[in-house]
């Protein structure tokens, strides 16, 4: 199957290079998406990506957050009206419209991405694809008898409530993690997900707490105040199919996995059931 049937008929919405980074997390927390693409105004040539994790990175858990610190002296307010090509990715990994759906699931684990954007041979934006396309589009492909077992996540990194949520974004950058379980006394009490730093600064949250406008308003906030508290888990045994109809449905990319007493010992995400896929390709 090729990845233009899968995502034909996708709404796809796009910013370009002179886009603030302010608008840009308006249009991602409007539409709740995790990516944009970057196109040229003229053409529709794809020049970049902004992801969540390119705002975490941008609100302290990478080199992007030197624009708010070195730049506009952590002034957020002032530098969130950058233009987006200050943070955007400019090596942005696509996937040509003829290309078949096993390109698309070697991309994703090979490179490590959750969705690109597929392009003519001009290098112009058709369309894009993310994990959870090609999920919907081949759940039915997964045996009914599959569980989650051996494809668990097992080394799981943590947050705390206490944690601030700088000390969070660099965990995230650091490790490339796009969601941290958070835990209490080896209990699990929420979820912080790089989709919800778009929802931070994409809604009138981040500004409602500033009062100087100085960054540090913002990134000393511990989880314990923006975590999701009321998350969705999984358990050892669990049926693959049920988990990714989960996702689908709740419109998530990760559930962490407990045991009994609510202790993590786990997580499953997309890319972990694109991993069966890639199996059911290379055993078919």
């Amino acid at each position: 199957m090729k990845v233009i049937k899968i995502a034909e008929n996708k709404k796809i919405i796009t910013v370009y290079p002179t886009t603030t980074i302010r608008n840009a997390l308006k249009t991602m927390n409007e539409n709740k998406y995790r990516r944009l693409p970057v196109v040229n105004a003229g053409n529709n040539k794809v020049v970049g990506i902004i992801t969540s994790m390119d705002i975490v990175d941008f609100m302290g858990g990478g080199s992007k957050y030197n624009l708010i610190r070195e730049k506009h002296g952590r002034n957020l307010l002032s530098a969130i009206n950058e233009p987006v090509r200050e943070i955007m990715e400019e090596n942005v990994i696509t996937l040509k419209e003829n290309s078949e759906i096993d390109d698309a699931i070697e991309t994703f684990l090979n490179k490590n991405v959750g969705g690109v954007p597929i392009v003519n041979d001009e290098n112009q934006l058709i369309s894009l694809i993310t994990e959870r396309d090609i999920i919907r589009s081949l759940i039915d492909k997964i045996d009914e008898n599959a569980v989650i077992d051996d494809y668990i996540t097992r080394d799981v990194i943590v947050a705390t409530p206490g944690e601030r949520l700088k000390d969070v974004a660099r965990t995230m950058v650091r490790n490339g993690f796009r969601r941290l379980p958070v835990v209490s006394e080896e209990r699990l009490v929420g979820i912080i997900t790089s989709t919800d730093f778009i929802k931070l600064l994409g809604s009138d949250w981040a500004f409602n707490h500033l009062k100087t406008g100085n960054v540090r308003e913002i990134t000393n906030v511990r989880m314990e105040e923006i975590m999701k508290k009321d998350v969705i888990t999984a358990k050892e045994g669990d049926k693959l199919k049920d988990i990714a109809k989960m996702m689908i449905d709740n419109d998530i990319g990760a559930l962490p996995v407990i045991d009994e007493n609510n202790k993590v010992v786990g997580i499953i995400t997309e890319k972990d059931i694109i991993k069966y896929f890639d199996d059911y390709f290379v055993k078919r």
